[in-house]
């Protein structure tokens, strides 16, 4: 599967170095330890998604930064907390050397002393938008978790327009969701009515009671190629659903429509494990990801918008209009709390966790 293609405005541009504007010189550091020796000292193993999300990285992101400073990027597959708090804990390196995680993992690391924080002297950090950055990590682009229904179920007028809507227990519908309390919470919270704008400090206990009322209808997805899945092939008629994927499957042709109203956004967010040895190397590779340039170049390959508020001149119109960041699709959605999960996250988590066992 395809997710979008580069437009032909993107071969136009020129690539951004980052030179004084980010200050940082970027040269390849030599690096000789035993706990990196999976990890070359010219490159850089980056733990993130895989498949057309990868592709697109390496397009946006990676090809240009290795052409600029010989750092070569090396894709690992996607690692979550419990991995990073294993590695960082046992001091044994070499399966991952930058990791892009959810920002409530990001948030979660920070609070556990699991990440290094950021050189924000290399990172023009007043440049990101409001609530997308932290000590220790932040938001290289910006998505959302979208309420998305099958059109041949839903017809015009009757799709669910609220998560009130599709939590609604009258509806039984199948439906689908991320098997993960992070967003998940979000929505029910905002399915029990809940205003967008008083989501936080998240109320557990009423979102759990939320998805107590349709238990029985949940069908529990934990990738993003499975919510495609049981979405385009009719396990389920209505779904939570990342953006990027959902648009897939409607540029595919399949009868699926989405709404950005009540989005829940997240992003693609840096974190450099606590003690790294390699932190230098990786931090070049933070700042890059920082700038303007490769965060328009990649909303361009996929609706995922920038968080350098920087990037939106650069962006085209109808891309940008495709991803969250556009002012008319951000304004009916919000950010996450990230400095809550940081705090709250092992609770949330918990409480979750019994209530799939209950």
């Amino acid at each position: 599967m395809t997710i979008g293609k580069a437009r032909s405005g993107l071969s136009r541009r020129k690539f951004l170095k980052i030179g004084a504007t980010a200050g940082v010189a970027l040269a390849a550091t030599k690096l000789a330890t035993p706990a990196i020796a999976q990890s070359d000292a010219e490159g850089l193993l980056v733990s993130s998604g895989g498949g057309d999300f990868l592709t697109a990285l390496q397009k946006a992101y990676y090809d240009d930064f290795t052409k600029s400073t010989g750092i070569k990027i090396v894709p690992q597959p996607w690692k979550g907390l419990a991995e990073l708090k294993v590695m960082v804990e046992s001091n044994a390196f070499g399966q991952f050397d930058m990791m892009l995680a959810s920002s409530g993992e990001a948030a979660s690391a920070q609070g556990q002393g699991l990440s290094e924080p950021l050189d924000y002297g290399l990172i023009e950090r007043k440049a990101l938008i409001p609530g997308a950055s932290g000590d220790n990590w932040f938001l290289c682009n910006i998505a959302a978790n979208v309420l998305s229904w099958n059109t041949s179920v839903f017809h015009p007028g009757s799709e669910p327009k609220k998560w009130a809507d599709f939590f609604n227990p009258a509806n039984s519908s199948p439906r689908g969701l991320w098997k993960n309390a992070n967003q998940t919470l979000e929505l029910a919270a905002l399915g029990a009515g809940v205003p967008i704008e008083k989501l936080y400090p998240l109320d557990i206990e009423k979102a759990l009671k939320t998805l107590d009322g349709v238990r029985d209808h949940i069908v529990w997805w934990e990738g993003g190629s499975q919510s495609q899945q049981l979405l385009a092939g009719g396990e389920v008629d209505m779904a939570s659903m990342w953006v990027n994927r959902v648009k897939a499957l409607k540029d595919e042709g399949k009868p699926i429509d989405y709404s950005f109203n009540q989005g829940i956004c997240d992003g693609d967010t840096i974190i450099i494990p606590k003690g790294h040895p390699k932190k230098k190397t990786a931090m070049k590779l933070a700042a890059y990801l920082s700038t303007p340039e490769p965060q328009a170049r990649l909303a361009e390959l996929l609706p995922l918008g920038p968080t350098n508020t920087k990037a939106i001149p650069l962006c085209d119109p109808k891309a940008l209009a495709a991803t969250v960041a556009d002012p008319a699709n951000l304004k009916t959605a919000r950010l996450q709390d990230f400095d809550w999960w940081a705090k709250n996250s092992d609770k949330a988590n918990n409480e979750f966790t019994k209530w799939l066992l209950g």
